[in-house]
């Protein structure tokens, strides 16, 4: 194994009850200004966003990983979501998650996206030590080519790489400001996948500050997708709750993103 990806000082600090490095290094940003929750909804998006926790880390696997395909993203995506808002409650969960994902260091993932989520969550898992730095590094020189992924995923990788200090984030381009502005023009919009709201909601705060404008007017966006999340979120009988989709690991999928898209509102 290569030397620097062997470190064990940071993970193995999980167990031993060192802090998250979220205060330092949360999903960023979580909000951007504008009008925000009222209390009522606040507080149900806050229930909801607990059972949806609660439910993931009931569906973990017993080595800490997540899923039965494609187990390296789906992990990273799981754990990013616990550890972008972590409770007392899921500390195992995240300890274990940590471990697993830092020993897939080595494994060479195609995609870019997915090497990006797996940088995302050690990122905000480790905690805050020279030897993390090093680490992540590593990690993020273990990417694959760059020109071969597609825009989206090139997006999301710079941003990460901002988020874990190992670059600048990306300027709004041409596109996403285009973007924003067809969503305001037929906002509200037909929302179906909790992974679509995320990446709406990303696209809102980072283009346009977290402020969609219809003309003069200022859309209560936060509002419609966190009303939206809550009605279409399902209850599991064994506890928790979660987003449904056509396989387990979708639903695995969707809830992380459901997770992670109340942290953006």
């Amino acid at each position: 194994m290569h030397r620097s990806l062997s470190i064990l000082n940071p993970l193995a600090a999980l167990l031993c009850g060192v802090g998250f490095a979220h205060a330092n290094f949360a999903v960023t940003p979580l909000r951007q200004p504008g009008a925000s929750l009222d209390i009522s909804l606040g507080n149900e998006a806050g229930r909801a966003m607990r059972q949806a926790a609660r439910w993931l880390c009931n569906q973990q696997n017993p080595d800490g990983s997540w899923g039965t395909t494609q187990r390296i993203e789906l992990t990273a995506l799981a754990l990013t979501a616990l550890a972008a808002a972590p409770h007392p409650d899921d500390h195992a969960s995240r300890s274990l998650a940590a471990l697993w994902l830092g020993q897939s260091a080595t494994n060479h993932l195609s995609s870019l996206g997915a090497h990006a989520w797996r940088l995302l969550a050690l990122t905000l898992s480790l905690p805050n030590t020279p030897e993390r730095s090093t680490y992540l590094q590593d990690l993020a020189r273990r990417a694959p080519p760059i020109d071969d992924a597609s825009a989206d995923d090139r997006r999301f990788w710079q941003e990460v790489l901002a988020q874990a200090g190992l670059g600048e984030p990306p300027a709004p381009d041409a596109d996403s400001t285009e973007l924003v502005a067809r969503a305001a023009t037929i906002w509200p919009p037909p929302l179906n996948r909790s992974r679509a709201a995320w990446r709406l909601v990303r696209l809102i705060n980072r283009t346009a500050g977290g402020r969609l404008m219809r003309g003069q007017i200022v859309l209560d966006w936060r509002s419609h997708v966190a009303s939206w999340l809550i009605s279409t979120q399902k209850s599991a009988p064994d506890g928790g709750g979660y987003w449904a989709a056509d396989t387990a690991d979708a639903q695995i999928a969707e809830t992380a993103y459901g997770v992670l898209c109340f942290l953006e509102l």
